[in-house]
Parts: structure tokens; C-alpha cells; sequence
């Protein structure tokens, strides 16, 4: 699909907050819904488990917490079909998904703040409303891709993904910093409502977007579709078999398992991470959070300015060089166990672990974007992303297992393992275009 690039003279009222009709628009707008999608991973992935580590939790229940809280990323493989087939046109072609999961998000967070209880044994509880909560995030996570997708040109999608992911990591570090204060200072009933009430705000912006000119804001309002014609299968078989054509092609699939590996890593990194600095390094969690925060602001900032480089360089060889560079630290990490009390090792580590994760990010989604066929680009991506997440909930899930037996030193050095071989698997990688 061809956009055009021309700006409109002079935008009047909201009538100008069209995507289609403005760059910088569509950067600010996915950079704002890519924010929201990292608020609960602030709080669930990060400040809640470094929460329950200090409180004495261990790694095979934070384990079992952050694989089953993270399943929900899963639903993409199921929403991403119905985005593509089911749409209310009139209010663009994804937006009506991205502020029905923004609504559901708030909804959940208050939930969360009702129930406001960490102290019992079980977690049932907390599971329970975080693995809802994340089936919104994930509803709107797909959702916004598939509207990137619809919306951004080829030559722009490298720097919106670094917006895309600033906005993502400034949303996690601001609320896993937050939201690990708030903890600390007040429970989790001001930490979740901090959380509903941010997201409510972009949702507001949500309804005020369009996608398009001349399409509905919202249900009762004025407006109409776009007439913009999209190549899309009629028949469900001849849909699904273009979909399977396309994920089985060799360079799809050697894409989907460098991910895998990276993914897997992850979701050792989740609990494995806040653990370790909350016993062996020996910070509390508002301290853990507020550090990790500020270097992940950083990174986000670093992310931003390094995405015009990778629609020139090409993303494979900046994913290359971080996956190898991450590889080494983690495996220095693990080699050198008599240093972890000393910030000036540790630290830099960590730091330099967050940039890489950031580039790692960035470059691995360009790469997705890039091999996806239009008529089902919101499907494929979905299922890409999606095989993503459940990778790295798998990664916890082993964990969940195994960690009675897995110390530090084992963990770091089998994360720095699985990146050096995803960067192993990655040198075979070639450009292979998608089915049209």
C-alpha cells in the first residue's frame, strides 16, 4: 500500500490527527500505545517480582508466577486472525481493537487495586487478575502492530520501531520504578491504580486518532470508511495456506528459533535478575527498580537515535554484534562469582546487559516486519511475536522446574550460552521475500 508522504497544510482542530497524513503523528501516536503496553510489564514483570524476592519468595514460585502471568501473550496466535477477517472499518481497520484492549487494560488494573493483597501464601490471586491483565496488553499489543503495519512505510518502519520500543521501555522503566516504590511505600492498591489511571489516558488519545481521513472517532460520531483497498484472502483455506506458506519459509523459520533461543533467555533473565539483586547483591526492591529504570529511560533514549542506522546498516548486522556482545557479559558474569558484591563489575554488566537487550529488540523486529507478506501481515506478525513470548514464558516455565537446582552462576552462564548460539544460528540468515 502506498502512503503518502506530503504533510497537510496546516491541521484544524482534530481533524489533523489523521496517521496516514503525518510521520512524526504516527511515531508519537505507536510510541504513546507502545508506553501503555509497557506499564504492565512495569508492574508484573518487574517491580512484582523483585517485590516478592525481597519478601522471601523463591526462584521456582516467582518462576511459576512469571510463566503462567505470561502465557496470555499467546491470545496473539488466536486475535491476530480475527484483526485480519473482523473489523469495524468505519473507525479504521485496527484502532476499534486497540481501544476495546485499552478499556479492557484500565478494567484490570482496577481489579488488581480491589484485590491490593500480597501477604497470603497463595498467589492464586495475583495470577490470576495478572494473567488477565496481560491477555488485554497482548489483545493490544497485536493490535498496534497490525495498524503499523497497515499504516507505516517500508522506509520508515526501522526508526518507528525504535520509537516503538523507546516508547515500550520507557513504559516499563518508568513503572517497574514506580510501581517498585509505590509497593514499597503504600501497597499494591496506589501501584495499580498509578497504572489504570496512565493507561486511561491514552486511551483518550486512542479516541482521538484516526487512521485515515474522514473515518468515524468514535461509534456515534460522523464518518465513514476510507475506501482503502487491501489484499486479503476471500476463502479461509486459501488464507490459511498462504499463512503456512510463509511462516514455513526457511529463512521465517531460522528467524523464529535466533528468537526462540533469545526469548528463552528472557525468561530465565525475569526471575533470575531481580532475585539476584535482592539477595546476593543485597538491594531492596524500591532501590533495584529505580536502578533498573533509569538505565532501561537510557536505553530507550539510545534506542531512538540508533534506528535511522538500522534502516541504512541493515538490522541483521546490528542483532548480530548484540547478540554476540550480550552472549560475553553474561558468560563473564557467570565466570566471575567472586566480584558480585563489588557495583563496580556488577554495574557496568548490567548496563551494558540492558543497551544490547535494547538493540536486540529493535533490530529483531525490523527484521519480522520486513519478511511479512501484506495480505496477512497482521496474522503472521502476530504468530511471530507471539512464538516470541511463549518463548520466553517457556524459558520461566523451565525455571518454575528446575530451580531448586540452578544457582547464579549457572543461570548467567546459561543465558550468555543461549545467546551465542541465537547469534551462532543467525550468520545463515539471508533476505528472502514474502509471499505478496
Amino acid at each position: 500500500m502506498s502512503i503518502q508522504e506530503a504533510e497537510p497544510p496546516g491541521p484544524r482542530g482534530w481533524s489533523g490527527f489523521v496517521l496516514t497524513e503525518s510521520r512524526w503523528l504516527r511515531f508519537a501516536t505507536f510510541t504513546a500505545f507502545y508506553f501503555a503496553q509497557g506499564v504492565p510489564i512495569g508492574l508484573l514483570t518487574i517491580a512484582l517480582p523483585a517485590w516478592m524476592a525481597q519478601q522471601g519468595r523463591t526462584i521456582e514460585e516467582i518462576a511459576g508466577y512469571s510463566a503462567v502471568v505470561g502465557l496470555p501473550w499467546g491470545i496473539k496466535l488466536v486475535m491476530g486472525p480475527f484483526m485480519d477477517r473482523f473489523t469495524y472499518l468505519r473507525m479504521g481497520f485496527r484502532r476499534p481493537w486497540v481501544l476495546l484492549a485499552q478499556f479492557g487494560l484500565v478494567v484490570s488494573f482496577i481489579a488488581i487495586a480491589l484485590a491490593g493483597d500480597l501477604s497470603s501464601d497463595s498467589l492464586t490471586g495475583i495470577i490470576t487478575l495478572g494473567f488477565i491483565c496481560n491477555a488485554f496488553a497482548a489483545t493490544q499489543d497485536v493490535a498496534v502492530d497490525g495498524m503499523a503495519i497497515d499504516v507505516l512505510p517500508l522506509e520508515d518502519r526501522g526508526r518507528a520501531n525504535a520509537f516503538m520500543a523507546c516508547g515500550q521501555r520507557l513504559g516499563f522503566a518508568a513503572f517497574g520504578a514506580l510501581t517498585g516504590t509505590l509497593l514499597v511505600m503504600f501497597g499494591l492498591t496506589v501501584a495499580a491504580l498509578t497504572c489504570a489511571i496512565t493507561v486511561g489516558l491514552i486511551f483518550l488519545l486512542g479516541a482521538v486518532v484516526l487512521e485515515r481521513p474522514g473515518e468515524k472517532r468514535l461509534p456515534w460520531t460522523r464518518g465513514d470508511a476510507s475506501g482503502v483497498e487491501r489484499a486479503t484472502e476471500t476463502g479461509m483455506l486459501g488464507y490459511v495456506g498462504r499463512l503456512v506458506g510463509v511462516l514455513f519459509m526457511p529463512m521465517s523459520l531460522l528467524l523464529i528459533f535466533v528468537e526462540f533461543l533469545n526469548r528463552v533467555r528472557d525468561g530465565y533473565a525475569v526471575v533470575i535478575l531481580p532475585t539476584f539483586a535482592t539477595t546476593e547483591f543485597g538491594v531492596g526492591t524500591d532501590v533495584y527498580t529505580q536502578f533498573n529504570g533509569g538505565i532501561d529511560l537510557a536505553a530507550a533514549v539510545v534506542g531512538v537515535c540508533i534506528g535511522p542506522f538500522i534502516d541504512k546498516a541493515g538490522a541483521k548486522r546490528f542483532l548480530l554484534a548484540a547478540l554476540l556482545f550480550s552472549g560475553v557479559i553474561h558468560v563473564v558474569m557467570a565466570l566471575m562469582a567472586e566480584y558480585w558484591q563489588e557495583p563496580a563489575f556488577v554495574l557496568p554488566i548490567w548496563i551494558a546487559s540492558v543497551f544490547s537487550g535494547q538493540v536486540i529488540f529493535i533490530a529483531i523486529i525490523a527484521m519480522f516486519m520486513n519478511i511479512c507478506s501484506p495480505a496477512i501481515a497482521a496474522t503472521q506478525f502476530a504468530i511471530y511475536m507471539s512464538l516470541a513470548n511463549l518463548s520466553r514464558t517457556a524459558g520461566s516455565g523451565i525455571l518454575a522446574q528446575v530451580g531448586s537446582d540452578v544457582s547464579f552462576e549457572s543461570g548467567f552462564l546459561t543465558m550468555g550460552l543461549l545467546l551465542l548460539a541465537a547469534a551462532a544460528f543467525l550468520i545463515f540468515f539471508k533476505e528472502e521475500k514474502s509471499v505478496t
